[in-house]
């Protein structure tokens, strides 16, 4: 038997009109052809079982039926099942199956099929037959049990040229020699099949791999459980991590042996990459030092993770580019009968061509995989980091997917093989890393948390390790805050506090270490030495009405700067600066202490800096929201504007320090403390305060985040309501009535200083007001000032009220605006009425009859004298 495309046809001749053709010149035409027709199956398409043929044998083992199928063979037979038609020597591949109840021994003496010898002698081979074509006389015999014992149904392609007959009267050139193909199914003991056949086929023994894969273990990485035990301080921790990783590497270099063994053929990989692999992995717990366990066992889960997903790919590696003709040129394995796996056994696949993309992808993708085992071992690094990055990531899925964790490093190579789709598409440097040196220069990769990634459920927190504590959270919150982010962050110090940690594990066992936070979870910080040497999470946020505080004590106190100060400071931008002392452009504090319940919320000077420009339109409101953004789980800061006091709200149980200076033009200003016992200024007594404190309980972080969603105010302006763009038109209003020609055509001043700049009617209602009181019979000389709008430049008189009248419909008037404004902001319509302090007199109840007479013109202030800075006597 020849194998027809071990010597192929190279060429072929045209013919010309009137040629004499020989035989030579038409089988090379045909066999050209015929050569490229074959070369087309086997090269671009595949060879072996490419569907059907399956084989089932009855209960009696009497009967064996092989449905319709489809096969190509190495020498690029394309081979069906066929049945003879009657009175015709063609034969039909119109059936569903056929029934085989008869066999028959065969001897292979023509085709002499060399993958059927066994050194110069044959090996023993059985045909089937067909019902309908049973021959009894011919000596065909009943299928039977003992027949079927370890056998293998073959498909086999009988080829081989009849002898030609002796020539008679008729012209031997016209007949032609025929070449006989015979489709035979065969039975074949297993033994010579592995032992005989199959050495010959090296695509089935390459690919033979069902043994192999079913013996890959699973593998999978050990969960630390937290508990008091081994959370009371961090060498218990890493004992716990470690202790994993031991028994995840075991695991893992059995798998990797295996994995080695069974298919370093298909994936190409060479004795000394799978050595230094297993070298590698033996040694995943040979470490000193304890520092970034989390990280180690993170590598273990990594490589199980993509061990897993290779093996998942290896069964679909069946492709071949040119398969070796002589694999199986004339036959296909149908399978073993009776086999006792839950694998084909002894049976063709279909070895695809690299044409088919899915397959040729397939195997691309394996050995990406190997790539990245290999890059995840050798680039390991645990290098310190400067700062603290969030870089968002997928929290399921395959690790590819997923962004590339800062132990790595982040080189060409591994990001070439970390993802292989963006690999395929030449964009393996829009892979996302803390490490962003090798990335793509485009924004959205080096800053993606500035942009929507709505496939992004996780965010990996890395850089923080080995970092002071607090200033680790603080940077953590900064970053949240400032992207948006939908998680918490809590932290835990094992020596300081370590019975906290284990009430919160008892109230959170589902805690784990994941390199970062899932979307709407709570990302948790553990320190050691006021350093961070582990982080964990959990998938939900901590419900802060569940943390046992149920009473708040609002204390105030005195601001550290006085309103006319700050007054002053703010309205400095609006004049000339001085050349010899510049004033400054911002209001500057400086945070020296911050404790709650003695755990500190800094652990150095913090500065906060406002402009003034916000001074000049919010006055201690800027300050107060300042506080709150940056202290954001503490105490909550508001301001009283009637009591012009600072207002401090806290859980009645805890205590809190607060020590602070203002620096805006001098770096030595004394320092205030603000504190549940009282005020102090360079630590002595400012002011006694009568509350009272007791410490009942630690700091409770949550609580005070809650506390600051549900109360701390935002944008306030003052207690008239919300601050937005009005407040700052009114400002702006008030300064250009100043200006204003209408009110200087009518001889008014708005910014009044002294009694005579007073309107014409206010002045005689004015002399009114001090007739009445000083007749009222108090014995004494009153003194009256006069504070409030009437000299702060906002009041309206009758002029302003009847020009508004006039000309309310012109919305470019500046009186009309500001009389409109003064409606909305103050719901005030008519004259301002004066605020008047009588600062030498108490009251009594002798003025009652002159206070009833001017009450809605006036409002009465006795004993105290104005706190404005800007206030005239009258």
């Amino acid at each position: 038997m020849s194998i027809k495309l071990m010597e192929i046809t190279p060429q072929y001749r045209s013919f010309v009109d009137d040629q004499v053709l020989t035989s030579g010149q038409l089988n090379e035409f045909i066999e050209y052809f015929e050569d490229q027709d074959r070369l087309t199956r086997v090269c671009l398409v595949g060879v072996g079982v490419a569907c059907g043929f399956k084989v089932s044998v009855n209960n009696q083992n009497s009967l064996i039926t092989i449905t319709q199928g489809c096969g190509v063979t190495t020498d690029g037979d394309l081979l069906k099942l066929q049945k003879s038609i009657k009175d015709s020597s063609d034969t039909s591949i119109v059936l569903e199956s056929i029934k085989y109840s008869h066999f028959r021994d065969f001897e292979d003496d023509k085709a002499k099929y060399k993958h059927f010898k066994n050194g110069n002698v044959t090996i023993n081979l059985w045909e089937l037959i067909p019902q309908e074509k049973v021959d009894l006389e011919a000596g065909h015999l009943p299928i039977n049990s003992q027949l079927l014992n370890e056998k293998v149904i073959v498909l086999y392609l009988e080829c081989f040229p009849k002898e030609a007959d002796i020539c008679t009267t008729t012209n031997c050139d016209n007949q032609g020699q025929p070449n006989v193909q015979n489709l035979r199914v065969l039975l074949i003991d297993k033994e010579d099949v592995e032992n005989v056949i199959n050495s010959k086929d090296g695509i089935f023994t390459k690919h033979n791999v069902y043994e192999a894969f079913t013996n890959l273990p699973q593998t999978a990485v050990p969960k630390v459980i937290l508990n008091g035990n081994n959370t009371s301080s961090y060498a218990k921790l890493s004992a716990s991590y470690k202790s994993a990783i031991t028994s995840s590497k075991n695991n893992l270099h059995s798998a990797f042996t295996e994995l080695f063994q069974g298919f370093s053929e298909i994936l190409g990989i060479l004795d000394g990459t799978s050595n230094t692999m297993l070298n590698q992995i033996t040694n995943l717990d040979d470490f000193n030092t304890n520092e970034k366990v989390q990280y180690r066992y993170d590598l273990v889960k990594d490589l199980s993770d993509t061990y897993n997903e290779l093996a998942d790919i290896l069964l679909k590696l069946k492709t071949e580019c040119c398969p070796n003709i002589e694999a199986f040129p004339k036959h296909l394995l149908l399978g073993a009968i009776s086999s006792e796996e839950i694998f084909p056994e002894l049976r063709h696949d279909f070895y695809h061509s690299p044409t088919n993309n899915e397959y040729a992808k397939y195997l691309k993708m394996a050995k990406s995989l190997v790539q990245r085992l290999v890059l995840v071992l050798d680039n390991f690094i645990l290098s310190d980091e400067r700062q603290i990055a969030i870089t968002p990531s997928k929290a399921c899925g395959k690790l590819g997917e997923k962004a590339i964790p800062v132990y790595y490093e982040v080189d060409n190579e591994i990001l070439t093989a970390w993802d292989f789709n963006k690999t395929e598409n030449y964009k393996q440097r829009f892979n996302v890393s803390f490490h962003k040196e090798n990335l793509a220069p485009n924004s959205w990769v080096q800053n993606p948390l500035n942009f929507e990634l709505d496939c992004n459920d996780f965010y990996r927190i890395e850089g923080h390790f080995g970092h002071p504590a607090q200033d680790s959270r603080n940077a953590i919150n900064g970053l949240k805050n400032d992207h948006a982010l939908d998680f918490d962050c809590l932290l835990f110090d094992l020596q300081k506090d370590p019975q906290a940690f284990t009430t919160f594990l008892k109230e959170n066992p589902s805690i784990s270490h994941k390199g970062g936070v899932q979307k709407g979870g709570t990302f948790i910080l553990v320190s050691e030495r006021e350093n961070v040497v582990a982080d964990f999470c959990i998938l939900n946020k901590i419900n802060a009405s569940s943390e046992g505080c149920c009473s708040l004590m609002e204390c105030t106190y005195p601001w550290i700067s006085s309103l006319k100060y700050m007054n002053n400071l703010s309205r400095s931008l609006k004049g000339t600066q001085s050349r010899r002392s510049p004033m400054p452009k911002n209001y500057i504090l400086q945070i020296i202490e911050y404790r709650i319940n003695g755990e500190p919320l800094i652990n150095t000077t913090t500065t906060i800096t406002i402009p003034l420009e916000q001074i000049f339109l919010r006055r201690i409101h800027a300050v107060t929201e300042a506080l709150n953004k940056k202290f954001d789980k503490g105490v909550v800061f508001d301001f009283n504007e009637s009591q012009k006091r600072l207002v401090i709200t806290r859980a009645k149980e805890d205590t809190f320090t607060i020590r602070m200076r203002e620096i805006s033009q001098a770096n030595n200003n004394a320092i205030y403390t603000y504190s549940n016992s009282g005020m102090f200024r360079n630590n002595k007594i400012f002011r006694p305060d009568a509350m009272r404190c007791r410490d009942l309980k630690s700091y409770r972080e949550a609580f005070y985040q809650k506390l600051h969603a549900q109360i701390a105010p935002v944008n306030k302006d003052d207690d008239y309501g919300t601050f937005d763009e009005k407040w700052a038109k009114w400002s702006r209003l008030t300064e250009r009535l100043v200006r204003n020609s209408d009110i200087i055509e009518a001889g008014l001043t708005r910014m009044i200083t002294s009694s005579a700049q007073l309107p014409q009617e206010i002045r005689s209602l004015i002399a009114i007001i001090k007739r009445d009181f000083q007749a009222a019979g108090t014995g004494v000389n009153l003194q009256f000032r006069l504070d409030g709008d009437w000299v702060n430049g906002t009041w309206v008189n009758k002029f302003m009220l009847d020009h508004h009248r006039a000309n309310k419909k012109n919305t470019h008037d500046d009186i009309v605006l500001f009389v409109n404004l003064r409606k909305f902001l103050h719901n005030e319509t008519g004259v301002t009425k004066l605020s008047i302090y009588i600062p030498n007199f108490d009251y009594s109840q002798v003025l009652d009859a002159a206070i009833a007479k001017h009450k809605t013109v006036a409002d009465f202030y006795f004993g105290a004298a104005p706190t404005g800075e800007n206030f005239i006597t009258i």
